[in-house]
């Protein structure tokens, strides 16, 4: 199964490209940006199963705004050859509230929270497109109790939060918000349809960051974390949660995390896919796009092996695999259940009895004799093979191909 990931559009006077804006934007900078989008699918063939937009859709949540998105997230889809669109799905983010509006009804009345949101959402709901993925979810909805919905398809669960609902035109500062009762409600509903016994991939979007991310290159605190995201954490960890995806931070990472439940989540933040990044603090941060690949599902365990493949926009040479010194590098792994040490142990065992009848091995070789290996994060793969290295004094020579990652030398 193969997921497409793409956050913080910003479509409107937010866009760096001119794909993407409305009017004459200052910010629109980059022509071409989406045919070079195709051309990188067509040049690397990169097909996906579905598309999932984790928020900031718009940049001021205009109705043309939303229906320029809704537009040019169907091109995006289908350079990837996802033409079902009830396979196109999103949650809102900050900036796909309406705040003049909702500014409108509470500055009259405090108490007329329902009303504001109703006001807020009207123009994102206003529009075909996310209104029928929205009425295609098996249960929930966005703008009212539970403000979460869910999504059943043959191969995944998909469990999409409204974290920005009770983030107000006042709040100061600004921030997602799970209110407890709605983690509650999400619990319920998770157990009653049985979510932690599903063989299929269960996964959650949205919007807000529930744990704390790198700062870098930031040097003052983040405010923007979700409010309630350790309860609402718990909850994913109890429930078998196997992926949750999310944007705001327009720094992406991926972590795979655990807790009491001894259950493994891994986290994608996708950055921005087309938002104007200020250059005061994003340098080196590009626009990404990711593609989570699923390689199997543990019948018993409910744990999941797979990747990140990520693709950055550098101006004048178009979308190129991700290298930049603050993403998440070209591909990345993820599901190894094995412990460090135990990692370790095996890695080594097989270079020992590699060098007992060869000069060298392969990256290729040692997957092949242990393919768990191949899932082990590449910062971990790393410090063991330096470890490794000193302690049984072969060479190791790093190859410019992903596939073929390096070749150790007999000492």
């Amino acid at each position: 199964m193969k997921i497409l990931v793409v956050s913080d559009l910003h479509v409107g006077e937010g866009a760096i490209c001119t794909d993407l804006a409305t009017g004459t934007s200052p910010n629109a900078v980059k022509q071409n940006f989406l045919k070079e989008l195709q051309n990188l699918a067509k040049r690397e063939s990169i097909t996906a199963d579905y598309l999932l937009v984790t928020g900031d859709i718009t940049d001021r949540a205009k109705p043309e705004e939303f229906a320029l998105a809704a537009q040019k997230l169907t091109e995006i889809a289908s350079y990837f050859n996802i033409t079902d669109q009830s396979k196109v799905l999103f949650v809102p983010g900050n900036h796909d509230s309406n705040w003049i509006e909702e500014e409108k009804i509470l500055a009259a009345n405090k108490s007329n929270i329902e009303l504001a949101i109703e006001e807020k959402y009207r123009f994102i709901q206003g529009e075909s497109m996310f209104d029928s993925i929205l009425k295609n979810a098996k249960y929930g909805c966005f703008y009212k109790e539970p403000y979460f919905a869910i999504w059943e398809f043959d191969n995944i669960n998909i469990v999409g939060i409204n974290t920005s609902v009770f983030d107000h035109y006042d709040k100061k500062p600004h921030h997602g918000v799970v209110r407890q009762s709605d983690v509650a409600l999400l619990d319920e509903k998770l157990t009653e349809v049985s979510i932690k016994d599903s063989d299929k991939l269960n996964l959650v979007m949205l919007h807000h960051h529930p744990m704390q991310q790198p700062d870098l290159p930031f040097n003052q605190a983040d405010h923007s974390i979700l409010q309630n995201s350790s309860r609402l954490m718990d909850v994913l960890y109890k429930n078998r949660i196997n992926l949750i995806v999310h944007g705001h931070k327009h720094i992406p990472t991926l972590g795979y995390h655990t807790n009491d439940y001894y259950h493994p989540i891994t986290i994608l933040c996708s950055g921005s896919f087309s938002a104007r990044l200020d250059d005061r603090y994003f340098q080196g941060v590009p626009n990404m796009i990711h593609l989570i690949e699923i390689d199997e599902k543990c019948p018993t365990n409910k744990t999941i092996k797979g990747s990140v493949k990520s693709w950055e926009h550098n101006t004048g040479h178009g979308w190129e695999k991700d290298r930049s010194k603050n993403g998440i590098g070209y591909i990345e792994y993820f599901g190894n259940s094995m412990s460090p040490l135990d990692i370790k142990t095996s890695i080594r065992n097989h270079i020992v009895q590699s060098f007992k009848i060869d000069t060298h091995m392969s990256w290729t070789q040692l997957i092949r004799a242990c393919s768990e290996i191949q899932y082990t994060p590449r910062k971990l793969l790393d410090i063991i093979l330096k470890d490794l290295e000193q302690e049984l004094g072969f060479k190791r020579f790093d190859r410019p191909s992903h596939d073929e990652l390096f070749i150790l030398l007999r000492g």
